[in-house]
């Protein structure tokens, strides 16, 4: 994996710390998740899924990556989740 520094303004910092606190994930992790889904790259699974900050924060990434492939949420309150289109859940799957 490749390194990225960013420099980022204090007030942007303090609030990836506090989006990351809530959502129980490292920022960097975070980051991380948010760089993928923007490219549109889906590497979400049943193991390794999303953070559910991606949810509140950028929901209409996560729908369009569920147009081309399931997109595995996890929740630390509720649990893990799976968006999928309803093309698919109509076709069945």
């Amino acid at each position: 994996m490749t390194d990225l520094t960013i420099d980022l303004p204090d007030d942007l910092h303090q609030r990836l710390l506090a989006v990351s606190a809530a959502g129980a994930i490292e920022p960097e992790h975070l980051v991380r998740q948010i760089l993928t889904v923007r490219f549109g790259v889906n590497t979400s699974s049943k193991d390794d899924p999303f953070s559910s900050v991606l949810l509140r924060v950028r929901p209409e990434d996560l729908l369009d990556l569920a147009r081309s492939g399931a997109v595995f949420v996890r929740d630390v309150d509720h649990g893990d989740f799976v968006i999928i289109a309803q093309e698919r859940y109509d076709d069945g799957g």
